[in-house]
């Protein structure tokens, strides 16, 4: 298939999840994204993007990863990229241009737990548009859940497990933001959490004291509660 071809249909399959997105949370969404595929040498030039960018854009291209750059409002959708991947860009895409959040002047926890937000997001508004993706992360301890020392000793399995180079901070923010994005979804699916609910969630702009941290520890109580035995072990 020509590059054109089918950047023509990554970029119509991500405009299309935003208007879904849009019409069952009954939010407008004032503009779209610009959208690239990588699925050839795209000059970056052609990109309108600034070089600070450039040598991040190279290294997740390397990787097979997509995302979005919030700054210049673009998906990225690396070359073998998944049809989840697409609904996940896609629902990070409208997910900040319709709720306006941003990263700036926030202390670091509070921009760590609107990381796990943001990543809640993408994975909810990729299951509310069909996304059967299974969630990597299930698997391994609730790492909130854990004490310092406990956190420690899981640490080292997961580096064994999935290799040096893992980020664990990265590992914390998906494990989270994907575990509570199922928890969500599924309570929405029994009708224990409305669209309307959801709606309010994504249009939140987490800006009060500690907004994102408060807001993240009021989702974790109500969906995803400490279990005593977990978090007491050592």
């Amino acid at each position: 298939m020509r590059w054109l071809e089918r950047q023509q249909q990554v970029e119509t399959a991500i405009y299309d999840v935003i208007d879904e997105l849009s019409d069952q949370l009954s939010i407008t969404v004032s503009s779209y994204p610009k959208v690239w595929w990588m699925g050839r040498t795209v000059k970056f030039q052609d990109m309108g993007l600034p070089s600070y960018l450039k040598e991040e854009l190279e290294i997740r291209n390397s990787k097979g990863i997509s995302y979005y750059i919030v700054s210049h409002k673009t998906v990225i959708i690396a070359k073998k990229s998944t049809q989840h991947a697409i609904l996940e860009e896609a629902s990070h895409a409208f997910h900040f241009i319709s709720s306006g959040v941003s990263y700036k002047n926030r202390k670091t926890k509070d921009l760590q737990c609107l990381a796990v937000l943001v990543e809640m997001f993408g994975l909810l508004g990729a299951r509310l548009i069909g996304s059967d993706f299974e969630n990597p992360y299930e698997n391994f301890p609730d790492l909130a859940s854990l004490t310092k020392e406990s956190q420690k000793e899981v640490k080292k399995i997961i580096l064994k497990k999935i290799g040096e180079n893992c980020d664990f901070n990265e590992f914390f923010i998906h494990q989270q933001g994907y575990g509570l994005a199922d928890r969500i979804y599924f309570k929405y699916l029994s009708g224990e959490v409305s669209l309307s609910r959801i709606r309010r969630m994504f249009l939140s702009k987490f800006l009060s004291h500690d907004g994102a941290i408060n807001s993240f520890v009021r989702l974790r109580n109500e969906f995803w509660p400490q279990e005593q035995s977990q978090a007491t072990k050592s």
